[in-house]
């Protein structure tokens, strides 16, 4: 199909299948049906004029006397006259003897006279071609009669062309196609909207699964839906089966990941600490670094696993709860309060009841890193205030704000995204702030990066949807 400049059948809608598999069966009934058709009304069209060249051949019999002087045929001037009412094709007649002697008429007509004999049908028909055109003639031979006038033993030939007859076959060749093409047409409609119309299961199913969000693997209802797309449906069932239990196992390898990796990371620092009691000087010193490094080691640790678990695959949803924010807070600030006191920072709270839909886990994640890095950036004499509650929008809320260094309006946007690290300086390894981005997502909320108070400082702020 190529070749003719077709697209391949592959590409067409389903409906444009349904229209193709259609058009080409209808378009060879199409065929059959109008030859059929001609062919039936043309035989009733020729059967018709035939009657009616018998009808004619019937009246010259009846015209035609025998002169009992001459013994010769007669036809009365008016004969011709009334054999060519109604008649509009060129009209011939002929009148012979048994032997094909022309009596009167058309000497052209005596082969056809001729050609028959009396074992023949009575009237007997020919098509034969005169003067290049296709005529059409009856042969008749008349009944003995007891009327003396009447003559005996004389064949009558009546032919006229076909003009009227191809005008009739003309018509009904053109009313035929005509019928059927729109008999097609308006199948082809009722089956291209009832095509459309069987096709809304489907489109309803398409919308539901692009409304989706990136980590609702729930299984989709089939109770409603025609049984034709059952398979389909449990086949994506079965896919998003597969889907959770592939997320499943990998957040359990995840997990058992971290536990893993926590015990020897925390082994190793208590190890340090205690191989720092007996060192002094230089060794010391080098010591003392290799701590700071297994410390940034563990909390990269730490925060790839919670990144990793907060990837828009770990369908969190089949685990989410009503979760309390000012709970929640208390429970992740009250862990970095020693931290924020050895550091000499004034770290507060401003607490309102407020609930939203998660994981406690991993909000208590999100807020842990928001509070690491304020508590790492802000220094020495800062303060920090940690919030929830419900904003003048009807949205929950969480919120830390410190008086720190703060980061630049022009890269606060690149700020949440992964291994972003503002300057050479920063301790940090740039996942703080993208794991507090991935969480909000999971959670359908947005994170905010304002300005602190006076213009000081950071605030972030996490956004969530309305839980009424």
């Amino acid at each position: 199909m190529r070749l003719l400049g077709i697209a391949p059948l592959s590409q067409y809608s389903l409906r444009g299948r349904l229209f193709v598999f259609l058009l080409v069966p209808f378009l060879i009934l199409l065929s059959v049906t109008i030859y059929t058709d001609y062919e039936e009304g043309l035989q009733v069209v020729n059967d018709a004029y035939d009657h009616a060249l018998h009808n004619s051949a019937l009246a010259l019999s009846a015209l035609v006397s025998r002169d009992a002087v001459n013994q010769s045929l007669k036809l009365p001037p008016q004969a011709e006259t009334i054999l060519r009412i109604g008649i509009e094709d060129q009209f011939y007649y002929a009148v012979t003897d048994e032997n094909g002697n022309l009596l009167v008429g058309d000497k052209r007509l005596i082969p056809l006279a001729r050609s028959g004999n009396p074992d023949d049908d009575n009237p007997a028909y020919r098509s034969v071609v005169l003067n290049r055109q296709v005529i059409r003639a009856v042969i008749y031979r008349p009944q003995p009669s007891h009327d003396i006038s009447a003559p005996d033993n004389i064949i009558i030939v009546i032919a006229e062309n076909t003009r009227k007859r191809e005008a009739a076959a003309a018509k009904i060749i053109t009313t035929t196609l005509i019928t059927d093409l729109v008999f097609i047409f308006v199948s082809l409609v009722v089956v291209l909207v009832g095509a459309h119309y069987a096709h809304r299961p489907l489109r309803r199913i398409s919308r539901q699964i692009a409304a989706r969000a990136s980590d609702d693997l729930s299984p989709i209802d089939e109770s409603s839906e025609p049984l034709e797309i059952h398979a389909l449906i449990h086949a994506m069932n079965r896919l998003m089966s597969n889907l959770r239990d592939a997320s499943i196992a990998q957040q359990h390898f995840l997990s058992t990941a971290a536990h893993q990796l926590r015990s020897p990371l925390a082994a190793l620092q208590t190890q340090m600490d205690l191989a720092a009691e007996a060192l002094q000087g230089e060794a010391l010193q080098r010591l003392r670094d290799m701590q700071a490094s297994a410390n940034r080691l563990a909390r990269l640790t730490k925060q790839m696993l919670a990144l990793a678990r907060a990837a828009p695959d770990a369908n969190l949803n089949s685990k989410s709860q009503r979760v309390a924010l000012n709970e929640l807070l208390e429970n992740a600030a009250s862990e970095f309060i020693d931290q924020a006191v050895l550091a000499r920072i004034d770290l507060g709270f401003e607490i309102a009841p407020a609930e939203v839909w998660g994981m406690t886990w991993f909000l208590h994640e999100m807020l842990a890193n928001l509070i690491d890095n304020a508590v790492r950036y802000t220094g020495a004499g800062g303060t920090i205030t940690v919030r929830c509650g419900i904003g003048k929008s009807g949205n929950p809320y969480l919120e830390v704000e410190d008086n720190g260094p703060g980061i630049p309006e022009t890269l606060r946007a690149s700020a949440l995204n992964r291994f972003v690290r503002l300057n050479d300086m920063s301790e940090g390894s740039g996942l703080g702030l993208a794991i507090v981005k991935e969480v909000a997502q999971a959670h359908h909320a947005h994170v905010v990066l304002l300005s602190g108070a006076e213009g000081r400082g950071l605030c972030a702020r996490v956004v969530f949807p309305s839980q009424t």
